[in-house]
């Protein structure tokens, strides 16, 4: 099944796009860029090591997105604190609400990620470097979660194996995600291909029944989100901490236990390994042909940057 979905990828892309004179290729249909539509979530960690625009490395072009989290470092709005909830991140989220990911509609989404070959998992914590959410529901509708078994999360807690998280280190990968926010009437709601590849899909819906005649505010998010990181620091503590257990109840009805609430208030004898992330090549469209970072590349197409 997956050589033939890859193969009918390769068809679209040899029609999607058309050859000119001297060599030139041209796409018929390009993705737009996506930066351009995610500013920095408000919750994210505000120091100045936390974004930039890198020269090295990079996937194609001159430029790629660097992200850095370090222990300590979460955030906080004027309802909701990551501090308070054994969380960090530094993320950037579609804004505004709709403008990439729209419900009832199908939106195709390419990029490349770099995980460094030093990167350390936090064991049964959570690093998740992409997901789409809808607003006020707590319970991403699709993440991509990196720990000691990488996994796509999905909103009902069902989730797709990623394979080690050895074969996702160390170089850049080309990852295209199909994700579909519609309740019925489609034969595929969500794809992840990897360099090429189909690794995952659904074709149950990704959106939750309890949204059917709700307006829905949906958005992308990506860069590093670190979530129940005292699972981490307890597991790897070498001094003793009395803090109180944390449980959460998610939006599916499950719940989620981590050793502390608010883990940066104590001294564990180990801090959260830091972690470096890189992006490149980001685009959405309407096919998979407009930001399927190889198919653009074999095309010839000039990078984001």
């Amino acid at each position: 099944m997956k050589s033939k979905v890859f193969l009918a990828g390769v068809v679209a892309a040899s029609v999607a796009f058309s050859g000119l004179t001297g060599g030139q290729v041209v796409a018929a249909e390009v993705g737009k860029p996506i930066m351009k539509k995610a500013p920095i979530e408000n919750l994210s960690f505000r120091g100045k090591h936390r974004f930039a625009m890198v020269s090295s490395p990079v996937r194609r072009g001159k430029k790629a997105q660097r992200y850095e989290i370090r222990h300590g470092d979460c955030g906080k709005n004027s309802g909701y604190s990551d501090c308070d909830n054994d969380r960090g991140r530094i993320e950037r989220k579609e804004s505004p609400k709709n403008s990439m990911s729209k419900p009832n509609k199908g939106t195709w989404y390419g990029y490349s990620i770099l995980i460094p070959k030093d990167f350390v998992s936090l064991g049964r914590g959570n690093t998740i470097l992409s997901q789409a959410k809808v607003e006020s529901h707590g319970t991403p509708l699709w993440a991509l979660t990196f720990n000691d078994k990488p996994y796509v999360l999905y909103g009902d807690g069902k989730n797709c194996p990623l394979g080690s998280m050895r074969s996702w280190m160390g170089k850049w990968i080309d990852l295209t995600v199909y994700a579909h926010y519609g309740l019925s009437g489609q034969p595929v709601y969500f794809e992840l291909y990897k360099d090429g590849q189909l690794i995952c899909r659904r074709t149950k819906p990704i959106m939750p029944t309890s949204f059917a005649n709700k307006k829905q505010k949906i958005g992308l998010k990506y860069g590093i989100y670190s979530s129940y990181i005292s699972r981490y620091l307890s597991q790897n503590a070498t001094k003793t901490v009395n803090a109180p257990a944390f449980k959460q109840t998610h939006s599916t009805g499950s719940t989620s236990k981590s050793a502390a609430k608010r883990p940066f208030d104590y001294d564990w004898g180990v801090r959260l390994p830091t972690h470096v992330i890189y992006y490149d090549e980001m685009r959405y469209g309407k096919t998979r042909a407009s930001v399927d970072v190889r198919m653009l590349e074999t095309a010839g197409v000039k990078p984001v940057d």
